[in-house]
């Protein structure tokens, strides 16, 4: 085709074979083409260089975090944006252990060995074995076992009675939390502890299915609401305190009191 010589762009044959230049026509069409080319010159002096058009900035050059940025743009959303996604930043700022966040952040999204995701991936279990073994009446997922049991529902209402708010209907996991949140910042409760009580109520509630399931061990709701008591009050110690001296029985009777 061609080349370049001493800066600038010099044609060649520009492919054609030379056997091909002695045929009708060919000869005469060449030439025209070939002083067209010559003629034109091409849009600028010098090589042709690779420009990066990436970014309003046309001066600008490749980056990967640009190019990230240039295919994030041209996006299109599977879906809207979930209205309650923000539980999850509120999730990881509450002052509880970190193994806790990570429960709950598996809550969120559905990632527990519940028996119906056991079953889903393959694993063998007897059709017998498949209900909820504290209410046996339902099958177990984890939207039953965490809020629709009869018997959990039980363990919200008693918890809820002692720090004194309002029952809620709810069953979705993002918005069971976020209500309980709100209800904690309404209360004026210190950063960091507005979701520990919910965690609180969630952690006990695994802790029991699993020792009932493989060990056989008793249980009450009695029971399970004062581990969850337990739990908080063992909770406050996480993160800044400004109670450092109270008991477990003068935050069971005022719980608010030492959570603000």
């Amino acid at each position: 085709m061609g080349g370049w010589e001493e800066g600038s762009w010099k044609w060649g044959d520009l492919g054609v074979i030379e056997g091909l230049l002695g045929e009708d026509g060919v000869d005469s069409r060449y030439g025209t083409l070939k002083g067209r080319l010559v003629e034109f010159g091409g849009l600028k002096e010098g090589r042709d260089v690779v420009v990066w058009r990436g970014t309003a900035d046309t001066a600008s050059s490749f980056s990967v975090a640009s190019c990230y940025d240039y295919f994030r743009r041209g996006r299109i959303p599977h879906g809207p944006f979930e209205k309650n996604h923000g539980a999850f930043g509120l999730l990881w700022k509450s002052e509880v252990p970190h193994k806790v966040k990570t429960f709950g952040w598996r809550i969120f999204r559905n990632r527990f060995p519940t028996l119906d995701l056991l079953l889903r991936r393959g694993v063998a279990i007897p059709a017998n074995s498949l209900n909820c073994i504290l209410c046996d009446t339902s099958e177990e997922n984890s939207k039953h076992f965490f809020f629709s049991c009869e018997v959990v529902k039980k363990v919200w209402s008693e918890v809820a009675v002692w720090v004194g708010k309002s029952e809620s209907n709810e069953e979705d996991c993002k918005v069971v939390f976020l209500d309980w949140h709100n209800f904690f910042r309404s209360k004026k409760v210190k950063k960091g502890k507005e979701g520990m009580i919910w965690l609180a109520c969630c952690w006990p509630l695994w802790i029991i299915r699993n020792g009932v399931r493989f060990r056989k061990d008793k249980w009450s709701v009695n029971d399970i609401v004062w581990n969850i008591k337990l739990l908080a009050w063992k909770w406050m110690f996480f993160g800044k305190i400004t109670h450092p001296n109270f008991s477990y029985y003068e935050f069971v009777m005022d719980p608010l009191l030492f959570l603000s």
